[in-house]
C-alpha cells in the first residue's frame, strides 16, 4: 500500500518568470483610505461582445469557418501592409497571441537554445522560452536608443549562438515602434546569422508612425520572420477575439502540427468575433484610440505631479515614466498604493532593464485618471513627494 507519494514539478516550472500580478499587492483591497482603489496597472481591453453568444456558439468551429477567418485576416494584412499572403499556407489562427507564442517556442526552440529576448519586455516572452526549456539571452533596450534594439550593439558571438530573436512593436512597456528601416537592419542580421524572427505587433494599430512596417514588405523577410497579430487589438474586435500569425509555410505548418498535438480548437464564438472585427467594430476601435489619447494626456499630468519624467514613445496602450534619482520601482509603487490608493506596475516586472520606471495602462476609465490626480494632490506638494 502506498502511504505517501512525493510529487515534484518539472524543472521548467522553476524557470518561469514572475507575472505582472506577482508585483501587485498580495492582499489588494477594493477600498483604501476611505476611497476606491484606482487600478492603473492592469491592462483591460474596453471592447466587449455586442451581445450574448447564441446557443451553439461555444461549439468547435469547423475547418471551413476557420479557413474563412484566415482568408479575412489575409485580406486585412494586404490592405494594411500592401503585401499579399496566402491564407491556406501563410496564416495560422489561434485563440490568443500568448497561445501562439507558446506554440512557437514548443515548435521551433530546442532545450538549451539561446533566444534573444528584450529587456525590459513582456514577461510572457521569457515564459514561452522556459516552456521549451530554451534559454533567454537578454538584449538591453535603453532610453538612449529610444528603447529600440541596437543591432550594432548585439555581440557577434551572441547573434551566432542564438536560435531566434523576439521583437515587439509597439514595445510593451515603452511604446517604442519599429520603422521599416529598423526592420531592415534586423533582417540583415537575421539573414547573416540564420536567426528566426518573431515579431509581436499586437498594438500596431495604436501607433502614429505613418506607414505601417512589416517584414513581409522587405526582400527576404518572408524567409525568416513570423509576425503575430490580434483580431481584438489590431482590428477592433472584442477581448475574446482570436489572434493569427503570418509566416512562411514551414512556420505555419509547424504551428498547426503543434496545435493538433494539444487538441487546440477555436469555438464558433471566437471565429464570429474575429469575422466581425474591423468591419462592424471599426467605430469602436476609433473610440479606443480616442480613449488612449485622452488618458495619455492625463497620465502625463499625473506623472509630472508625482515628480516622474514621461519616457518612451506615445504609441500603444501604455504609459512609461521614469522615477527620480535611484528610486526602486517596486518600493515607489507600494508607497503610491498605500498613500494614494493608486495601483501602478513597477518597471522591474518587465526585467532588470525596467528598474527605475513604472508603467500605467491607458485603457481604463478616464474618470480613474481624474480621480488619481485628485488623490495624488493630497499627498504631494507641487511635483515632489513630501518628506
Amino acid at each position: 500500500m502506498i502511504k505517501q507519494m512525493v510529487i515534484e514539478k518539472a524543472d521548467r516550472f522553476f524557470h518561469l518568470p514572475p507575472t505582472a500580478e506577482d508585483y501587485l499587492p498580495r492582499r489588494e483591497r477594493k477600498k483604501l483610505l476611505g476611497r476606491e482603489v484606482l487600478d492603473l496597472a492592469r491592462f483591460t481591453w474596453p471592447i466587449r461582445p455586442e451581445s450574448e453568444p447564441p446557443t451553439g456558439d461555444t461549439d468547435t468551429a469547423d475547418e471551413r469557418e476557420v479557413a474563412a477567418l484566415a482568408e479575412k485576416s489575409a485580406s486585412w494584412y494586404a490592405r494594411r501592409f500592401g503585401v499579399k499572403v496566402r491564407p491556406e499556407k501563410d496564416i495560422f489562427v489561434a485563440g490568443s497571441i500568448r497561445q501562439i507564442l507558446n506554440l512557437t517556442a514548443l515548435s521551433f526552440f530546442n532545450p538549451g537554445d539561446m533566444i534573444l529576448t528584450p529587456d525590459p519586455g513582456w514577461w510572457q516572452y521569457r515564459a514561452a522560452i522556459a516552456l521549451a526549456s530554451a534559454e533567454p539571452m537578454m538584449y538591453h533596450l535603453s532610453e538612449r536608443n529610444g528603447f529600440r534594439p541596437a543591432v550594432n550593439r548585439i555581440p557577434v558571438n551572441a547573434a551566432r549562438l542564438a536560435k531566434g530573436i523576439l521583437l515587439n512593436s509597439p514595445h510593451n512597456p515603452t511604446g517604442a515602434a519599429l520603422s521599416a528601416e529598423n526592420l531592415g537592419e534586423l533582417l540583415h542580421v537575421a539573414g547573416k546569422e540564420n536567426l528566426m524572427i518573431v515579431l509581436d505587433q499586437a498594438f500596431e494599430s495604436l501607433t502614429d508612425n505613418g506607414r505601417p512596417a512589416s517584414f513581409f514588405a522587405l526582400p527576404g523577410g518572408r524567409k525568416v520572420a513570423l509576425e503575430l497579430y490580434s483580431c481584438a487589438y489590431n482590428q477592433g474586435g472584442s477581448a475574446t477575439a482570436p489572434a493569427f500569425a503570418v509566416g512562411q509555410p514551414a512556420f505555419i505548418g509547424g504551428l498547426r502540427d503543434m496545435a493538433r498535438t494539444f487538441g487546440l480548437r477555436l469555438t464558433r464564438r471566437q471565429v464570429n468575433e474575429g469575422m466581425a472585427a474591423e468591419t462592424t467594430l471599426r467605430a469602436r476601435q476609433e473610440e479606443v484610440r480616442r480613449l488612449v489619447m485622452q488618458n495619455r494626456e492625463l497620465a502625463d499630468g499625473l506623472c509630472r505631479r508625482l515628480g516622474l519624467t514621461p519616457s518612451g514613445e506615445r504609441n500603444g496602450p501604455y504609459f512609461w515614466a521614469k522615477l527620480p534619482g535611484r528610486k526602486l520601482s517596486r518600493h515607489f509603487c507600494r508607497r503610491l498604493y498605500l498613500r494614494c490608493g493608486i495601483l501602478a506596475l513597477p518597471g522591474i516586472s518587465f526585467g532588470e532593464g525596467g528598474e527605475g520606471y513604472i508603467r500605467l495602462s491607458l485603457t481604463g476609465p478616464t474618470d480613474d485618471y481624474h480621480s488619481a490626480a485628485k488623490a495624488a494632490a493630497r499627498f504631494f506638494l507641487t511635483s515632489r513627494e513630501r518628506g
